[in-house]
């Protein structure tokens, strides 16, 4: 009966701490998706995403020869939100917009 208690107390501070946790994920990636300009070097981009302290995936090369490159960031794991997707060309950044993710 305790381990049931305790359970039930588990789940009702996970209840009440996701909506902040969401909250605070999808707002770092917004504020990180604005603060990428056209024209930013790919390294400084990469600095500015370890500072903000975000999942990052890539930059990955999209083109044959190199030059093309794409880079996405999610909130996290568990959270359906918006992502920023990043793309460029060498060693600048062209773009960075925000997409709507379809919920499952």
């Amino acid at each position: 009966m305790k381990s049931l208690v305790n359970s039930i107390q588990y789940l009702v501070v996970l209840v009440l701490i996701y909506p902040i946790y969401y909250v605070w994920q999808t707002d770092k990636v917004t504020d990180f998706c604005e603060l990428i300009d056209a024209g930013m070097t790919k390294q400084r981009m990469i600095q500015l995403g370890e500072q903000a302290s975000i999942k990052m995936i890539g930059p990955d090369d999209i083109s044959l020869e190199g030059g093309k490159w794409v880079a996405t960031v999610e909130p996290g794991a568990f959270i359906s939100s918006d992502i920023c997707v990043i793309k460029g060309a060498g060693n600048k950044v062209a773009t960075a917009r925000l997409f709507e993710t379809e919920a499952p």
